[in-house]
This record gives C-alpha cells, sequence and structure tokens, in this order.
C-alpha cells in the first residue's frame, strides 16, 4: 500500500493511501497532531511487522475517518495495544533522549491497567529504532516542500 502526506499548508496536510488494485481515499487534515501520530503508527507498525493494526486494517476496512473517530483501542487485540503504545511513545519520543526502560515501564504499566500481555517485540532495541525512524520520518517531512509529496510503502503481508 503506498501512503502519500502532501504538505498543502504550514497547518495541513493530505493524506492518501492506494490499494494495489487503486482503491484508496485522499482526506486534508490538521498537521500539528494528526500528522506526527500517523507517522509514529507508521514507525511502530513497520518496525514490528504489525499487519492489523492502524494501517492494516486501513487496508482492509477502508475509510480514515471511521478508524479514527472509532478509535483503534475500541476494537481491542493488536490495535488497542499498539494505539496505547503509539499513546506512550508520543510524549516519550519528543524528549531530547528518549529513554526506552522507561517508556517499556510506562506501558507496561499502563497495559496492566486492562490485563493485556506484553508484546514480545517491545523491547529497547525496538523503541530505539522506531526513535530513529521517527528522526528520519520527520527530517523527511521538513525537507518536502509545499505542494510536494512525501511517499512511504506499507507492506500489507509480512
Amino acid at each position: 500500500m503506498m501512503l502519500r502526506f502532501t504538505r498543502v499548508a504550514p497547518d495541513r496536510h493530505r493524506f492518501e493511501y492506494r490499494l494495489p488494485d487503486g482503491d484508496g481515499e485522499a482526506i486534508e487534515l490538521e498537521t500539528h497532531t494528526t500528522l506526527y501520530h500517523d507517522l509514529l503508527h507508521y514507525a511502530v507498525e513497520t518496525q514490528a511487522g504489525l499487519r492489523g493494526s492502524f494501517y492494516g486494517l486501513l487496508a482492509k476496512v477502508g475509510g480514515y475517518a471511521e478508524l479514527v473517530v472509532g478509535g483503534g483501542a475500541a476494537l481491542g487485540g493488536e490495535v488497542a495495544i499498539t494505539e496505547a503504545l503509539v499513546g506512550v511513545l508520543t510524549g516519550a519520543l519528543k524528549a531530547d533522549a528518549p529513554d526506552p526502560p522507561a517508556i517499556i515501564e510506562q506501558f507496561r504499566d499502563h497495559i496492566g491497567l486492562f490485563e493485556w500481555r506484553m508484546p514480545s517485540w517491545l523491547t529497547e532495541a525496538f523503541v530505539q529504532a522506531v526513535a530513529e525512524r521517527m528522526r528520519q520520518l520527520e527530517g523527511r517531512w521538513r525537507a518536502t516542500p509545499f505542494g510536494e509529496t512525501m511517499e512511504l510503502s506499507f507492506a500489507l503481508t509480512r
């Protein structure tokens, strides 16, 4: 699946996804919060090889608004765990020097409230890899001129 993020204005961007058969959608979004969140989902899901979280469900179900408004956590399973991790990582990765052990402990405390199991792929190396991928994605976005598009590929199968 191709993901396209187009800079429309300082505070707006267009998000588009296209499946191999050409189906998909394009939607204009507020950039300040949604872009970082969507890129962090991409970093987490591609690093962990997840296919049942936001981008995998987007390919299966379609409809960005339906997934966002309904909330991934409400769906349970993999997407709920991914959504919770993205929430924990959002603030932690914006710090000057993310602390992987502290991030993992914070996530462990969070999922303990729901009696979820800790994902085996959530390691310090994973957190460091996601932080590096986000650094690269943010750099690419900052280098994308207005009216231009940053393209990313999301594998729908492992």
